[in-house]
Parts: C-alpha cells; sequence; structure tokens
C-alpha cells in the first residue's frame, strides 16, 4: 500500500486495526508516498493500493478507485512570516515555494496556480517527505501546500501558519486506486472496504 501523508495520518491506522483483526495471516507493507499522482509504483506492480489524491486525469480503464475522504490543501508559511498576510495567490506568485513532486515541475502547487489561471511559480526547492516539508517551511521563508489537517496537527501549528488566500485552498478528493485487476484479489477488496469504514 502506498499512501499520502494525510491517509497515514487519518486512514491507516483504524484500516490496519480492523483490518488485522478480521485477516491476522495478511502482512501489509505501508510506504509514504508524497505526490501520488505519478502512481509509478502501481504502475510498477509495486503495490496494489495507493492511497491519496485522486488525479482528475487518470486514463480512462487503466485504475479502478474508490473517494474516501474530501481534502483540502492548504497554503502554508512559517509562523511569523510575512507572506501569512498575503491574502491571494498572485501575492505569492514571487515567494519560494517547496514542492512535493519529483521534477518540481509538477505537483499539487502547481495544479492550484493553474485552477485559478495563474502561471505556477517555479520551484525553490524539492522534498519527498512530510517532516523535510514541515522543516524546510517552518524555519525559513517558503511557501508550501499541505493537508489541512496536518497544518493543523498540534505538531506542526506551533511552527505553521496557514495563509487566507481569497481563492481558496485547493480541495481534493482522497481515494483508493488500483488497476480494475487488483479488485478481483479478494484481500485487496477487504482493504479497500476497511479503508471506506476507517
Amino acid at each position: 500500500v502506498a499512501a499520502v501523508p494525510l491517509a497515514v495520518l487519518l486512514l491507516i491506522p483504524e484500516t490496519l486495526r480492523t483490518f488485522s483483526r478480521e485477516f491476522p495471516g495478511i502482512r501489509l507493507r505501508i510506504t509514504e508516498e508524497m505526490y501520488i499522482a505519478q502512481l509509478g509504483k502501481l504502475r510498477a506492480g509495486e503495490v496494489d493500493v495507493a492511497v491519496g489524491p485522486i488525479p482528475e486525469s487518470l486514463p480512462i480503464g487503466e485504475f479502478a478507485t474508490r473517494a474516501l475522504m474530501p481534502i483540502e490543501m492548504a497554503v502554508v508559511v512559517r509562523k511569523g512570516s510575512p507572506l501569512a498576510k498575503a491574502n491571494s495567490l498572485r501575492q505569492l506568485a514571487d515567494a519560494r515555494w517547496v514542492y512535493t513532486s519529483a521534477t518540481g515541475t509538477t505537483g499539487y502547487g502547481h495544479t492550484l496556480f493553474e485552477l485559478h489561471g495563474l502561471p505556477p511559480p517555479r520551484a525553490a526547492a524539492m522534498v519527498n517527505s512530510t517532516l523535510a516539508l514541515m522543516s524546510v517551511i517552518g524555519s525559513g521563508d517558503y511557501v508550501g501546500l499541505m493537508p489541512m489537517p496536518i497544518a493543523t496537527h498540534p505538531a506542526a501549528a506551533p511552527f505553521l501558519a496557514v495563509v487566507p488566500i481569497r481563492e481558496g485552498h485547493l480541495r481534493l478528493t482522497v481515494g483508493a486506486i488500483t488497476k480494475p485487476e487488483t479488485m478481483l484479489k479478494p484481500a485487496a477488496r477487504h482493504f479497500i472496504s476497511h479503508l471506506q469504514r476507517a
């Protein structure tokens, strides 16, 4: 199972508890993925299920999806940063952005700007973990996107501020994504059912 940090925080623990109780003989391997849209591990057959925001541009028929929960990707900065006073994306366009994609040319930051007809800012840094994202943003004048429940979590809130942009934050739907043939496996179907109940 490859899962984004929000799913690891909010869905996976309860899913593991109930799934393991019902299927004690099945061992699960969970990996954290920062930007799930590329779905590389799923395509390569390294995982059976990806849990993260469902990309709008999924090729028809390549994947099966099950919606699990809505999320809001908040624009965040270091607590006390002058950037926290911004009230629009335009005011943040020249800021140093931290991206969670492998190349810095895609990702949720790009999506948010494009959604509002603005050119995406260039990546000033790229990270591949939640801790690195919080650390880079929390210790400098960087801007990034983070799921609202993580940005406001007691572990992050003392260091990060959510920027109240008038465009609103990026709304996505977290879902379970599989190859259609994976849904034929009873263990995968049951795991996704447990995810839906978590």
